[in-house]
């Protein structure tokens, strides 16, 4: 089944978004370090299956691999310029190219920045690295031009006018890696259960919990005794109004759990800025370089093991991890699809 794209978004921004803005193209993929193969995709099919594929490019099972990597192409063309930058910017506009790689199993969201500004229109090759240690089933995948400073003393017009907000996007592809069926090897597991019937989770009306019984491995459980909300966390299409509700509802969800996780991985970082456990590795080459502004993995989660540390320092440190989350997740944009499925109904 293909997925068909959502509408032009003009009824809730109050500035010029493109959202086919960006032609974004994949032709093929490599499997760890295999030679390079072609996907074969029909006109307008966004539903890539590379679950068999990386399955037998594997050495001996589909356990092997380690990191799927796709490439293709973005293109900016200049008419998407023209629409969402104002004629002084349009040089050399101010913004970057990057895709969002997400998958909803395991609650990861990643990007690749293709260009960094000025972004000019023309053609960029792309290459996204997918790990097998953080993604399961479907990941999604999804380019943005995204503007990158704000502009001041200017009188409203139809322009975006403040650094992160989007103003373009393109295709959203579904890329199946696995059919994994058996023993749970996410990094962050998701279960859905009924609270109620059982005694390790918390009483009350609780949506999810964010189980460390087993501190290699959490485990996130979705509250089913709450029977409307679990089926549409179980949604699988891309438009309509239980997708947006899912979508609202996961990034509820995935906030909470990424604050838990990455303050128990920053407080678990010891004297030589190391982690034990692999999800917390994860965790801070995700989060800790951004939270202070450096490419040194090593001394950003030294700085927020002792931030996380200090009374004094505390409350600051949950102030940027707050920011941070809030342009990891942006859930502004998923409650804008939801606003404009209700201003349909």
């Amino acid at each position: 089944m293909t997925r068909h794209s959502q509408r032009h978004r003009t009824t809730t921004l109050p500035f010029s978004y493109r959202e086919k803005g960006v032609d974004f193209g994949l032709d093929s993929y490599t499997v760890d370090d295999g030679e390079r193969t072609a996907i074969q995709l029909n006109p307008s099919q966004t539903e890539i299956n590379l679950a068999s594929a990386v399955s037998s490019s594997a050495s001996s099972d589909e356990s092997d691999w380690d990191t799927i990597t796709l490439h293709g192409k973005l293109r900016l063309p200049e008419e998407t310029v023209q629409a969402v930058f104002p004629k002084d910017e349009r040089s050399e506009p101010p913004a970057k190219l990057y895709v969002t790689i997400r998958c909803h199993e395991t609650i990861y969201r990643d990007r690749e920045v293709i260009s960094e500004t000025p972004t000019t229109p023309g053609e960029y090759d792309v290459e996204l690295e997918i790990p097998k240690r953080t993604v399961r089933g479907t990941v999604e995948l999804r380019p943005y031009l995204v503007r990158t400073e704000t502009r001041s003393g200017e009188e409203p017009n139809d322009y975006a006018d403040q650094k992160n907000f989007r103003v373009a996007s393109g295709t959203l592809y579904y890329v199946e890696v696995d059919r994994y069926e058996g023993e749970e090897r996410a990094a962050i597991n998701g279960e859905r259960v009924r609270f109620s019937q059982n005694a390790h989770l918390p009483d009350g009306n609780k949506l999810y919990y964010l189980d460390f019984r087993n501190e290699s491995r959490p485990k996130l459980w979705i509250n089913s005794d709450h029977p409307r909300i679990a089926e549409v966390l179980q949604s699988r299409g891309s438009v309509g109004a239980e997708a947006r509700m899912r979508d609202v509802i996961l990034d509820q969800v995935s906030y909470g759990v990424w604050v838990q996780l990455l303050v128990r991985a920053g407080s678990a970082v010891d004297v030589e800025s190391e982690v034990e456990h692999e999800w917390q590795e994860m965790v801070l080459e995700t989060f800790a370089r951004n939270l202070y502004d450096t490419n040194n993995v090593s001394e950003a989660t030294r700085r927020l093991k002792e931030d996380l540390s200090d009374l004094e320092t505390l409350p600051h440190v949950i102030q940027r991890i707050d920011s941070e989350l809030q342009e990891y997740i942006d859930p502004r944009e998923q409650l804008i699809h939801l606003m404009e499925e209700g201003l349909q109904i």
